[in-house]
Parts: structure tokens; sequence; C-alpha cells
């Protein structure tokens, strides 16, 4: 009973870290631990502090055990968070790497200036495919759950519908302005756009809007809470909106910085699946402002009636630009290419040598006058083989016949 209560109290998985870009050109990381004798308080402990572009740092996201960033340098720089190093750098777009998606723990999707989108596979950090459509730089970039699909949006204010199967556009559609905001449902079956002062939520069967949520003020950020029915969002303002798509209404908002919130995103936590229904916990939101540098941790309920709660807080000193979160279960085994052993080649050049087998052919001569006779044996190798067998069993036919002619003249 006492293991049991141990396990439920630890409600961030161990190892959880909120990775931020910065304008000043800095990578900050920042571990997630509870504090000793509180109910539900965190602190952050600084992991990494890099210097990781030659400007400020314009998108981040982690796949598998790497966290990739891309700046306005033209580059993606990966760094390993297991060994703790910079692993090397992606030069494969030739303008500021706008945003970067991950997939699974295999691919890797950046889009660019540059108007083109990569597809990147993790382990070898190839470009497997480069896909152009846009006529200007991409501005937001989200993959489908299931991997086959993928939304961009440029400054050329088309929003682009991907196949990833056949690497190809899927559809077109003009939408009226340049989206800053590309976000998926968990579930695949919606898709967030967020212009100039709102934020429109497209269902994906009928490609229509369902909802419209009005910011007065341009949107920076859009994450899904328990599900795929209540959202949050934040903007230019100080504020953080909750919003339910059942009810297509206004939850609650709560202040959650003095000027905007630049970046919100969500912490996952343990046991989630097996606490009781009475016991409501509530979602983890994660925001970041790069005006007071604040990092802030928020216990928010989807119900009206109960307050907002800040969790935890740290100033990082710098203007934060970009936030994403990594655990240790996003790790996954990469494949690598087997070494061929010596012993294995030798046993395919045996498999492949064919043994072969003597025919011995016996032909009677009788000479002219004499009542002697004279016996020759003629000996002919055949290769055994299955495929062409009726190739060689031809070709023994005519050394046949020609042995024979031989032996008469």
């Amino acid at each position: 009973c006492l293991i049991h209560f141990i396990k439920r109290s630890e409600m961030i998985p161990k190892d959880t870290e909120i990775l931020v870009g910065t304008y000043e050109e800095f990578l900050l990381g920042y571990k997630i631990e509870k504090k000793l004798k509180t109910k539900d308080e965190y602190e952050f402990t600084p992991s990494f502090t890099q210097r990781a572009h030659i400007g400020p740092v314009r998108c981040l996201t982690g796949v598998n055990k790497f966290i990739v960033s891309g700046g306005s340098d033209d580059m993606c720089k990966i760094f390993d968070l297991v060994a703790r190093v910079e692993h090397g750098q992606l030069t494969h777009h030739d303008g500021t790497v706008a945003c970067a998606a991950g997939f699974g723990k295999s691919y890797l999707l950046t889009a660019s200036d540059d108007n083109s989108v990569a597809v990147v596979k993790v382990g070898s950090w190839q470009v497997e495919k480069t896909l152009y459509k846009h006529t200007a730089g991409i501005t937001a970039l989200a993959v489908h759950p299931s991997g086959k699909l993928a939304f961009t949006a440029a400054k050329d204010k088309k929003l682009i519908t991907w196949n990833l199967v056949k690497a190809r556009p899927a559809f077109i559609t003009n939408i009226k302005g340049i989206a800053d905001i590309l976000v998926v449902s968990p579930d695949g079956s919606r898709y967030c756009v967020g212009l100039h002062r709102r934020i429109d939520i497209y269902n994906l069967e009928t490609a229509g809007i369902e909802y419209t949520i009005d910011l007065k003020c341009r949107p920076n950020g859009l994450v899904f809470l328990g599900g795929n029915q209540i959202v949050a969002v934040a903007g230019e303002s100080g504020k953080v909106q909750v919003h339910s798509l059942i009810e297509k209404a206004l939850i609650k908002d709560f202040e959650a910085h003095e000027t905007r919130v630049r970046c919100i995103s969500t912490l996952l936590e343990e046991d989630e699946e097996n606490s009781s229904g009475k016991e409501d916990r509530g979602h983890i939101l994660v925001t970041a402002s790069s005006s007071d540098h604040m990092i802030k941790l928020w216990r928010v309920h989807t119900d009206s009636a109960s307050e907002v709660k800040c969790i935890g807080k740290v100033d990082t000193s710098c203007r934060v630009t970009c936030l994403t979160t990594w655990d240790p279960s996003m790790k996954g085994a990469i494949k690598k290419k087997r070494k061929k052993v010596a012993g294995t080649d030798q046993q395919q050049n045996s498999t492949q040598t064919t043994p072969k087998k003597k025919i011995k052919l016996s032909e009677d001569n009788k000479e002219s006058g004499s009542d002697s006779e004279r016996k020759e044996e003629i000996v002919i190798e055949q290769e055994v083989n299955d495929r062409n067998s009726e190739q060689t069993s031809k070709k023994a036919k005519k050394k046949k016949k020609k042995s024979v002619e031989s032996i008469a003249s």
C-alpha cells in the first residue's frame, strides 16, 4: 500500500524537461521536480544551457531522444538529451527554419522560408523527401497522428494538406490571411488554424469550420486538454482562455502573464487512466512569455467554477520564442545496419557453389574385320541446379551426341 501511495504521488513523470528557445540564441532546459512536503507544487532545476544558433531560435521540437531546434541562420541543430551532447546539424534549407514537427520516433518534418517542407529520417538524418508547392515562406506546420497527412500554411495565404504516402498535395485551401498556428487534435478529427485575430477549428471529414474563437489579438498558441473537446488558447494578451468545442462557448479565462503569452504547452501525468472518476486532478499547462522572461506551470480544471492555480515558475532572464517538453518515454531504439560476419559469408559462398555429379556413358564399337570388341567410357560433369535444370539437361545431351560422333569417327 505504501508503494502504491508513493507511485501515485509522483504525478509528473520522472526526468521530464521543459526546453525553450530564446531571442538571445540560447537553448535552455529545466527539469521538473516536485517540492518536498508540498501537495501540488513543483520547482525548476536547470539541466543545460547551450548557445544553439547565430540568431534567434525560431522553433523547437522533440523526437526520440533528440531535441531539434531551427533558427534564423538556416540551420537545424540536433541535441542528444541522453548523452547531453550536441549531436550534429542539418543544412538542407536555404532560409530561416520557421517550424519543425516530429512524428513517432523515426521522422522529422521541417519547414522554411525557402517554401519547402523536408522529411528527414531520424538516426541517419537523411532527407527522404522535399515537398514544394508554396510560393512564399512557410509559417506553420502540423502532422496528423496517423502520419499519412501533414498541414502547412504560408505567406501566400494558402493552407495545403499533404499526402505523405504519395508525397504530393492532397488539397489546397485559400485562407483570408497568414496563418501563424496549425494544431491537429489527438484523435485527428479536427485541425485548428490561427489567423490574425481569430482561430478557426475545422472538421477533417467535412472540411468545414465547426467553431471560431475571437481573441481580439494575435493568437500565439493552442493546446487540447484531456482529449478532443476542450482547448486552451493564448495570444498577445496576458490571458489564457479555455473553450469547449461541444458547447461552443468560453468556459473560463485567467491572467497568466503581465503582457502576453508567447508559448503554451501541456505536461502529461502518470496514472492518468487509473485515477478514479471522482478525483479530478485537472491538467497542467505550461506558459512562457518573452516580456517578463517567466515560465509558469498552471493547474487547470475544465469546469467553470474551480480556480486556476500556479504550481511552479522560474525566471529565465531571456526572451522566450518557442517551447517544447520532453520525457524519457519518447526514447526509442534506432535501427542500425547489421555487420556481416566472416563465417556467414563463407556459408553463403558454400551454399552458392552447387555440387557436381558424374555421368558415365558407355559406347560399344566393333572393329571391322576383327572379332574383338572395344569399349570406351566417357565421364561428363554436370552441375546440379534446380532453376536451370532444363538448360543443363540440353547441354548434357549435346555433349553426349558430340562424344558419340567422335567415337564413331
